[in-house]
């Protein structure tokens, strides 16, 4: 309760602090946008998430990032989270998750006669949540390095994001169990998405909307996680925007149901 007390706490603060004009907001399972934040200028993105993975288990994060402009086409980020684990047959458990620092470049903006933006995003995750806690499927203990292809294409009242990538994912060491080295190497990822933003009321409220799948880093699992996603934006005021949204399991592997709020703001 206390996260959740803090989570809105925030939202009130900034929401009394003057504002710039905002980016979209994007608040997908896994799509970016090919829009870099523009130069000179930071997005806070905070958001509260809820998913559940089966009736005995479910997963609670408040994530902050913090994105900068730093060049004409060229933005930082750093992506940290602290989750809360529940489970009815065991202890409840909660820690800091990974730390994951990110850099999109923009290759082609996209124009009135070509609307279509290319970029490249590299992602570097860095290890520290505690692997013993089972807080995420990430939280291996090792760090893991991503890139990704992104294209945004509008058709104005839409906007549409095409996401591919792939994550090198390292390997943790083999675990003692009672004498005997077990191995617990863990594959590569390639993940996809298709998100759209459509505009529903002129200049604040859209409908959102995200398929998101990726192959499973268990070389054990039989199957592979895909979710859908939906969901609303309000523009509150300029540079600042509220978020609402609901994504369901497609294939086992995937949370079962989950629900987020997110507040964004430009400044």
């Amino acid at each position: 309760m206390t996260a959740r007390a803090s989570f809105y706490g925030l939202i009130l603060l900034l929401a009394l602090l003057p504002s710039r004009p905002a980016l979209a907001l994007l608040p997908y399972l896994a799509s970016e946008t090919a829009v870099p934040v523009e130069q000179g200028k930071s997005r806070l993105d905070v958001s509260l998430s809820d998913e559940r993975w089966r009736r005995t288990l479910s997963t609670f994060a408040l994530t902050t990032e913090l994105s900068s402009g730093l060049l004409n086409n060229l933005d930082f980020s750093v992506d940290v989270s602290y989750r809360f684990r529940k489970e009815r047959q065991d202890s409840d458990e909660d820690g800091l998750g990974d730390l994951k620092l990110k850099a999109k470049v923009r290759f082609i903006k996209g124009r009135e006669a070509n609307p279509v933006s290319i970029a490249g995003q590299l992602t570097v995750k860095f290890p520290s949540c505690n692997e013993d806690k089972r807080l995420s499927h990430e939280c291996t203990g090792e760090a893991d390095v991503g890139v990704r292809a992104i294209a945004s294409k509008e058709f104005f009242p839409m906007m549409v994001h095409l996401n591919l990538g792939y994550i090198f994912v390292g390997n943790p060491p083999p675990e003692n169990l009672d004498g005997v080295l077990t191995d617990r190497s863990l594959d590569d990822v390639l993940s996809y998405s298709v998100a759209f933003d459509y505009l529903v009321v002129a200049d604040y409220f859209h409908v959102v909307g995200e398929l998101a799948g990726e192959t499973n880093r268990d070389p054990n699992a039989s199957a592979d996680p895909l979710s859908a996603l939906v969901g609303l934006l309000l523009d509150l005021d300029r540079g600042k925007v509220l978020s609402l949204t609901g994504s369901h399991a497609l294939t086992g592997p995937s949370p079962n149901y989950g629900g987020s709020i997110g507040f964004r703001y430009l400044f």
